[in-house]
């Protein structure tokens, strides 16, 4: 059954997905290494270690993912997705790793080379989309915060631009202010909206919950993009709390949804959905309090652990639903979403990444330099287990002898 509100008419070739979601555990792992050199005996390095969750995972998924969600659920197609996909996953790949390396080294040629890939391939990618759902005549919450979304992760990239042409002395600015602003963009403009707009819909048809409040969820976008333009210009400790009350709402309502799930049948990826909005809470609670370093750093753990909750159970959702569906529309013989990765193996992963993710938060407050150790070896083999769970789902489309299908064939 095709739950209500997907269009599957128009969605691209399983490939142009599977690429995303089979590379993004991989820099889940590369993150992991980086952070367990520095406890080793490298300086650490932000910058770095940042950009390869955000760029190496986020954007990869959220990207992967949107090639598919912009024509199936805002009905903003996109022709010939196969290579614009392609475009865009080797241009963020080469890149991203191109700019750890910058950082690493500080070696211009390796920024500019990754400034020349990231910024072509993402100003490609957001362009494309963001001009197919500009050209709806109507818009759902959905579709609407997915072009706040890409709207506002087009001025965080460029804000980035600007940052690392000043680290290679073209240009002068005000880097604290562009700083702020590329955080701002990117972290709550770009990520949560984006989540959001996701869960208006995903929440209620894959957990049969009650919908979100219906003004709530029109006014999102809106409200996302006026805090974020006013924190932007005008940051101080109130345009910080009306940000955090924002995302405090949206994490509160999203529990008390799922709390009242019709389904009451235990399920990992709600567990996954909770722990998310849970790191979300203690982000959002901290945040207002950022100026100090300390309690910046730790806003960032809080929310990356937010960030990569959420990804999990939406990875774990769409890959055995698309293997599932683009099976039975090609006319093979397709094996139910249970078979194609086990929920055994989900609630397995599930309770690897809730040990590491605990146990990362507690390593920063009491400073143990060894439960950092044990943070990081669960860390790395969440996402190697993610990894291998994501590769074995996609598998069992590739493998299956597949018959010609006029609508998924372009």
């Amino acid at each position: 059954m095709i739950p209500r509100g997907l269009s599957l008419l128009q969605a691209p070739p399983f490939s142009v997905i599977a690429r995303f979601f089979i590379t993004f555990p991989l820099f889940g792992v590369l993150s992991s290494i980086l952070a367990f050199s520095y406890l080793i005996k490298e300086p650490f390095n932000l910058p770095a270690l940042v950009h390869t969750f955000t760029l190496g995972l986020m954007a990869s998924v959220m990207l992967g993912a949107l090639f598919q969600m912009l024509p199936v659920v805002a009905g903003a197609v996109i022709e010939n997705p196969l290579p614009k996909a392609e475009i865009s996953h080797l241009s963020l790949v080469l890149g991203t790793l191109l700019l750890i390396f910058g950082f690493l080294s500080g070696q211009s040629l390796a920024l500019w080379g990754s400034l020349l890939l990231l910024a072509g391939g993402l100003y490609f990618t957001a362009f494309l989309m963001f001009f197919k759902l500009i050209k709806l005549k109507s818009y759902t919450p959905t579709s609407k915060g997915m072009k706040f979304a890409l709207g506002l992760f087009t001025v965080g990239i460029s804000c980035g631009v600007l940052m690392v042409l000043s680290l290679l002395g073209t240009v002068n600015l005000n880097y604290g202010f562009f700083l702020n602003a590329h955080i701002s963009f990117l972290l709550f403009g770009w990520v949560c909206l984006l989540i959001a707009s996701v869960a208006f819909q995903v929440i209620e048809m894959f957990f049969v919950t009650p919908p979100y409040p219906k003004n709530f969820s029109n006014l999102f976008p809106l409200a996302t993009t006026f805090f974020v333009l006013l924190n932007t210009f005008f940051e101080s400790f109130f345009t910080k709390i009306l940000i955090s009350l924002l995302f405090l709402s949206f994490a509160v309502l999203t529990i008390e949804r799922l709390l009242k799930r019709r389904r009451k049948i235990p399920d990992p990826l709600i567990s996954l959905w909770y722990l998310g909005m849970g790191f979300l809470l203690m982000a959002m609670i901290l945040y207002p309090f950022t100026d100090k370093y300390e309690i910046f750093l730790l806003f960032l753990l809080l929310f990356g652990n937010f960030a990569l909750s959420v990804i999990m159970a939406m990875s774990y959702r769409i890959i055995p639903f698309l293997v599932w569906f683009h099976l039975s529309a090609e006319g093979s013989e397709a094996p139910t979403m249970y078979e194609i990765i086990k929920p055994s193996w989900i609630w397995f992963n599930y309770r690897v990444h809730l040990i590491a993710s605990f146990l990362s938060v507690i390593s920063f407050i009491l400073e143990y330099k060894i439960l950092w150790l044990f943070a990081l070896a669960f860390y790395t083999f969440s996402f190697l287990l993610l990894f291998t769970g994501l590769l074995k789902g996609c598998l069992k489309y590739f493998k299956k002898p597949h018959r010609q299908s006029v609508s998924l064939q372009r």
